[in-house]
């Protein structure tokens, strides 16, 4: 019996230990997020900058450029918040699926017209569709409440 005490007892603090680690590392994953959120917004400042001194003023194509990084801080910001409701083990169905649906419309809204426009434009769709759908069946379900799982 002595030695099987042992064992388990060995095994509690290796998941302890583990336990910790893995609590680290989702801290440490957040601030780097932080830090990268905080680079897009300064970012958005020196493109917004750079564009209007270029030109006098922003051109189309530039503020097509700024919409995108600030559409990508808006991702960023969303990691964000996922993981700080991932640390404190709640749901994180809805909040990952509102990080999709911004991906998603960051690339309709710098959609540029081209070669295979037509299944680029379709797969868009069936993205929106998909994340939309998803979203609502799993609101109806109940499944993207805050409650800690």
């Amino acid at each position: 019996m002595d030695g099987s005490t042992d064992t388990l007892e060995s095994s509690v603090k290796y998941m302890n230990l583990l336990n910790r680690v893995v609590l680290y590392i989702e801290g440490a994953v957040t601030v780097l997020l932080v830090v990268l959120a905080a680079l897009g917004v300064v970012d958005i400042v020196l493109k917004m900058l750079e564009v209007t001194r270029a030109d006098g003023f922003m051109t189309p194509e530039g503020i097509t450029r700024t919409i995108d990084t600030v559409l990508v801080v808006f991702i960023v910001i969303e990691l964000i918040r996922i993981a700080v409701s991932y640390m404190q083990h709640k749901n994180v169905i809805g909040t990952v699926l509102e990080a999709g649906l911004v991906a998603v419309v960051r690339k309709l809204v710098i959609f540029e017209s081209g070669e295979g426009m037509l299944e680029k434009a379709i797969a868009l769709a069936i993205l929106i569709l998909a994340v939309g759908v998803t979203w609502y069946l799993l609101q109806r379900g109940n499944l993207c409440s805050d409650d800690p799982h």
